[in-house]
């Protein structure tokens, strides 16, 4: 604890704030478009429909178009209030950005995971002999990571094998 008044930090880069200004900046100069209230709307609608407990291959495969659709819509939104203190449309406006990304990481997951497993069953991948509970371990026992550069999925395994505590061999969860 007497240590942390000691620590120092790195300076931040000269254009650290670059992004965050550049995003207010284009919400300021927007001159027309739709509401962030009315895109919120439809992309909660979509991930409802398309993304929830009940899944089918299908529906996950349109959901990731639909929102595709919704974040072009979402680039194009604007401030009918410009006021910088208390607006609450220009936080919404930045809200719906960050929300976009988040439902673009999990539909287009979701859908590229061809199989049932925890939470995210699938109608689909249902029980099979080869497949208890619809898990394929074969092909999907692994992590997925979302990159919001190019829109992009990888992969990485699994640890099996934890330094610090014992092992839980992978099993079929039955509620």
């Amino acid at each position: 604890a007497a240590d942390l008044g000691k620590r120092t930090h790195k300076d931040l880069p000269a254009d650290a704030a670059d992004r965050s200004l550049a995003r207010l900046a284009r919400l300021d100069g927007s001159t027309g478009g739709e509401y962030a209230q009315d895109v919120a709307n439809d992309l909660r609608a979509a991930m409802q429909q398309h993304a929830g407990v009940f899944r089918t291959q299908a529906m996950l495969n349109e959901g990731v178009s639909q929102i595709a659709a919704i974040e072009a819509r979402v680039k194009n939104i604007t401030l009918k209030d410009k006021s910088r203190v208390f607006n609450t449309a220009r936080i919404e406006a930045l809200e719906v950005e960050n929300l976009i990304e988040a439902a673009k990481a999990t539909i287009v997951s979701a859908a590229a995971r061809t199989e049932s497993r925890g939470a995210h069953t699938v109608n689909d991948y249902g029980d099979t002999p080869a497949h208890p509970n619809g898990r394929n371990d074969e092909q999907w026992m692994k992590h997925t990571l979302w990159y919001s550069e190019g829109n992009r999925l990888d992969y990485k395994p699994v640890n099996l094998k934890p330094l610090t505590v014992e092992s839980i061999p992978p099993k079929v969860r039955t509620f």
